[in-house]
């Protein structure tokens, strides 16, 4: 039990001291013994009410110790005995007032009248302490014994009153919109004090007959409370669903300063407890919207499993009847982020060279999230350890090392697996639909960006999609490939080959591609086979749709990270629910519209696009697809130096150093030589070595010399040489040889220029990122300066490298290096055939060209993705509005207040249809639509869609307030929303090596 106030113990024991027959007899025929005599009779009945109050507690906390003092004996005799029935038996002896040895003197009072049995005792003393009876034997049965689980014992109080609750919050809501008063007879009223938007008032609080419980009648009158129990302090739903809205359009204001505010605005002090009792009625708050949200769920009848993650997006999963297929039938993007992490509650480190104290975490078994989070046991199945509990799943063997690992620190798995200090979860995996819906997060527990993470995600999103086609008695073989962005999917491609995923990722046609803006990181080769500037079917789609997700969700982070789990998952959940409906939703036609309209753009430069081809020399689309399969398999080619070259130059460099040697060993001789005769043989010193520094530097040039033939005597017997085969400078061989040395040096060099600018690349963003602090950019200012200086020094050991070359390469200067559109360019760079550079993609014009020729390409494909979008979210719209409207009707003949429910869960996407409408007709102004293609705006018949038996279509219920009317709202539409620059931005959330 929670631990009283300091005044009300205070009070406790002066009661206390108090005779017992001053206690509970009549005290004015009680002699005057005590400070009693002081009070006027109104006092003295007060304080005695006050009293009784007192004894019902002690008798609670009696028969609390007495039970616990009686299972303990009877487990050291190996008595079985439940707790249930120690219970009732100490019941009855209290009760009795028997004699039982358990009971102490101090708590056995036989003159003590029995409080339940007292025909004096009020209905309210008598209902005081049955609720503390029953609440006691809750939590005995329970096994709640500790203090510090009192969520659970309050998660059980709840539960048991949630389903009455529930109805009274759906009643409130119901008679709010109409304005009616709850009818019903009053058992008694309640002087409560109540927070509202205003402050804090006190208002009378009817309660009901009807109500079971007192907090259901509190909820019909539109207040909530703190405690499943008794309660003092209510506060009014007006105001959660203030705050509530508050924090879901700014994440960033939690719960304290709110309290704060509504303090300032009445007058009085703020404290802390005023925050945890309003975080109690907001957790309630959610319950009771999250339990009206299942109830509507299960009328619209979408409870089949993964319903939300499979109908979340209208453009991209809800298919019409005989529309065409697409290469690529969803585009979907996944990326982790490291913003969302929680801090774990410690103990303080004891000194003795521990880092971590012990955890000292509240329990709490609540699992928040709902259908937006998988829970871990799901995810850790996928750990590469854990991949030989998979039926059917064998070994194999791992694929070469692929060039962008060292880039990217998420590629390297033990890196990813660290945990980081006082954070048990790290940040949140996540995936979206190229139209921002979500899918699915998962918490990164003590772990980086694991592999793990992507493969529980694909599995789980790739195994619903089949059984949704299965249970829609679809074709099993989907109607084109999943297409999945992630920054690193060049390196993710054979560890799914090789997990137990790669028969699912077969069968549902995975694809995995690079985000456009992730390309600049990666080399040429990768490019060419993941980007999706290259990929057939892909259109205009950048897929960097987390970034900019992330970029918004970031504002959770200060609020959630020191939230207990359930807490922060709940609050993520409800941001990603709100965002999917009110901002995502909104913003979807306005997404069609900027597409379209840049599709229109690129097309109608398709002229000046073919005068640049024609000027090239590339007169043959099909010529820049041929040229890409040349350059990727040269590329590949190249992706190792052969063995012979690498023994050569190695051989190559063991013959100079020897040369080197053998001159140093002769200058050391003749230098001996000389000093030795000069000074004599008398002159020796004969300090305990007897030889000269040249002596011993002879010695050690001499050893070294042995060291360095045996080396070029190895090496020669791998290249089949003989003696008088060696190579020596001048010759042929050693030319060649000396070329190769050049040339890696040149790489080398290069290297280290590409890693500084690719380093610079996303500090610049980090710089520039919102939410990044005043600090941060500090420190990423001074190394910005320090990497300058860096820069310059790799650029100047780059050219000279590249001078060194036969026939020298081009110099760089800083302007060139800054302006690399892509890091890619670097790749040519490091190619030093001079009949390579002369290939025709390898010549930047037509390299260019070729760019022009693949946008205009996917613009194509573009619009045909856009005009099956298209249809699809017209018909959603009409045949939603038509299922929702036709279901309230029904519902509403016998549950008017779940009626209103529907239609509110049906207005949350329904109130921007008029919006969608208007932009659909503003893309068919556009310059350059085709009227050919019109009727793909007109709604056809869904696949997944519902009806309701026996309902007509009619006129509209009067619910909407003329929200339908196309309204002559200005939301800025004509502007270009394409948000590339905030992923630009939002990019140096990845740590790039």
């Amino acid at each position: 039990m929670p631990r009283s106030s300091r005044s009300n113990v205070s009070q406790r024991r002066k009661i206390t001291r108090e005779p017992e027959h001053a206690l509970f007899g009549d005290i004015d025929d009680q002699p005057r013994i005590s400070r009693l005599s002081a009070l006027n009779p109104s006092q003295r009945q007060k304080k005695a009410h006050r009293a009784r109050q007192d004894f019902v507690a002690r008798r609670v906390v009696t028969t609390t110790s007495i039970i616990h003092k009686r299972i303990n004996e009877r487990q050291r005799d190996d008595e079985d005995t439940g707790t249930h029935q120690v219970y009732s038996e100490v019941l009855m002896d209290l009760d009795n007032g028997s004699d039982d040895e358990d009971i102490g003197n101090e708590d056995r009072n036989h003159d003590q009248p029995n409080l339940w049995e007292d025909e004096d005792a009020t209905v309210e003393e008598q209902l005081l302490y049955f609720r503390t009876k029953e609440a006691l034997q809750e939590y005995e049965l329970k096994g709640y014994r500790n203090r510090r689980n009192k969520i659970q014992l309050d998660q059980a109080r709840w539960d048991e009153q949630m389903p009455e609750l529930v109805n009274a919050y759906m009643d409130f809501c119901n008679r709010r919109r109409s304005g009616q008063l709850f009818q019903a007879e009053v058992r008694e009223r309640h002087v409560v004090s109540v927070w509202t938007t205003t402050g804090r008032s006190t208002y009378e609080v009817p309660v009901f007959v009807t109500d079971t419980y007192t907090n259901a009648s509190y909820i019909r009158s539109g207040y909530l409370p703190f405690n499943p129990l008794l309660n003092q302090t209510l506060v009014s739903l007006d105001t959660l669903e203030l705050y509530h809205n508050l924090f879901m359009r700014c994440p960033r204001l939690g719960i304290q300063p709110f309290i704060r505010a509504l303090c300032d605005l009445q007058g009085i002090r703020s404290k802390n407890n005023l925050s945890v009792q309003y975080s109690s009625a907001y957790d309630l708050y959610i319950r009771l919207v999250e339990a009206v949200r299942s109830k509507v769920l299960d009328a619209l009848n979408r409870t089949t499993p993964h319903w939300r993650m499979l109908n979340n997006c209208p453009c991209c999963q809800y298919e019409v009847v005989g529309e065409p297929e697409l290469p690529i039938r969803m585009l979907i993007a996944i990326d982790g982020n490291n913003s969302l992490k929680r801090f774990q509650r410690r103990e303080s480190p004891l000194g003795d060279g521990q880092e971590l104290g012990v955890e000292k975490e509240r329990p709490d078994d609540r699992v928040g999230g709902g259908d937006y989070f998988l829970q871990e046991e799901q995810v850790n199945l996928w750990d590469e350890s854990q991949w030989f509990k998979w039926p059917g799943w064998t070994p194999k063997e791992k694929s070469p090392k692929v060039p962008c690992e060292d880039r990217w620190s998420n590629m390297n798995e033990a890196k990813t697996k660290r945990s980081f200090g006082h954070f048990d979860v790290n940040g949140v995996f996540a995936g979206f639909c190229r139209h921002s819906f979500t899918i699915v997060f998962l918490d990164m527990v003590r772990s980086g960006e694991h592999s793990k993470y992507m493969l529980a995600f694909l599995y789980h999103f790739m195994t619903a999609c089949r059984e949704d086609r299965k249970r829609l008695g679809l074709p099993d073989d989907p109607p084109g490939s999943l297409a999945v962005g992630y920054d690193i999917a060049c390196g993710m491609v054979d560890k799914i080959a090789r997990s137990p995923l790669s028969e699912t990722a077969g069968n549902e046609r995975l694809q995995m591609l690079i985000g456009l803006l992730h390309g600049y990181a990666h080399n040429r080769l990768c490019q060419l086979s993941f980007l999706l500037l290259y990929i057939n079917g892909a259109g205009i789609e950048d897929l960097e749709v987390c970034e900019r997700y992330f970029s918004h969700s970031n504002a959770l982070a200060p609020v959630t990270r020191y939230m207990s789990k359930f807490r922060r998952r709940q609050a993520i959940s409800n941001y990603a629910y709100h965002r999917d409906n009110l901002e995502t939703y909104h913003n979807l036609s306005r997404f069609l519209y900027s597409n379209y309209k840049q599709v229109l753009t690129i097309i109608g430069r398709s002229k000046d696009t073919a005068r640049v081809l024609k000027a090239v020399g590339l007169l043959d689309p099909n010529n820049a697809i041929s040229w890409l399969d040349e350059e990727r398999k040269y590329l590949e080619s190249r992706q190792k130096i052969p063995e012979e070259d690498a023994l050569k130059s190695t051989y190559y460099l063991s013959l100079v150093k020897l040369a080197e040697c053998q001159d140093g060993l002769a200058r050391a001789r003749r230098t001996f030589r000389l000093e030795l005769g000069l000074a004599g043989v008398s002159e020796v010193r004969q300090d305990g070595d007897g030889l000269f520094l040249t002596e011993r530097q002879m010695a050690n040039a001499q050893e070294m010399e042995a060291k360095l033939l045996l080396d070029v005597q190895s090496f020669e017997e791998r290249l089949e040489l003989r003696r008088d085969q060696r190579w020596v400078n001048g010759s042929e061989e050693w030319k060649q040889a000396a070329e190769l040395v050049s040339t890696a040096k040149y790489r080398k060099a290069l290297d280290r220029l590409e890693g500084l600018i690719v380093a610079r690349i996303f500090e610049l963003s980090k710089m520039n990122l919102a939410g990044t602090g005043y600090k941060m950019r500090q420190h990423i200012g001074d190394a910005m300066k320090k990497r300058s200086k860096a820069i310059l020094s790799a650029l100047d050991n780059y050219n000279e490298a590249a001078a060194a070359l036969k026939p020298p390469r081009k110099l760089l200067g800083w302007d060139d290096v800054l302006n690399y559109t892509y890091l890619s360019e670097f790749d040519f760079l490091r190619d030093t055939q001079t009949d390579i550079l002369q290939k025709p993609w390898a010549k930047p014009a037509v390299r260019e060209a070729m760019s022009e020729l693949f946008k205009l390409m996917r613009a194509g494909e573009e619009l045909d993705r856009l005009h099956v979008e298209i249809k699809r979210l017209v018909t959603n719209m009409k045949e939603e509005e038509e299922y929702i409207r036709r279901l309230v009707r029904k519902v509403r003949r016998h549950n008017e207040a779940l009626s209103f429910q529907i239609w509110l869960h049906g207005n949350e996407r329904r109130r921007f249809n008029a919006i969608h409408r208007r932009r659909l007709r503003d893309i068919q102004r556009l310059k350059g639509f085709s009227q050919s293609d019109a009727h793909y705006f007109q709604p056809g018949v869904g696949i997944r869609r519902q009806t309701v038996d026996g309902e007509e279509d009619g006129a509209d219920l009067g619910l909407n307030g003329g929200e339908d009317s196309d309204s002559d709202e200005s939301d800025g539409d004509d502007e270009d929303v394409d948000d590339r620059a905030e992923a630009v931005l939002a990019i140096a959330n990845d740590t790039v090596e």
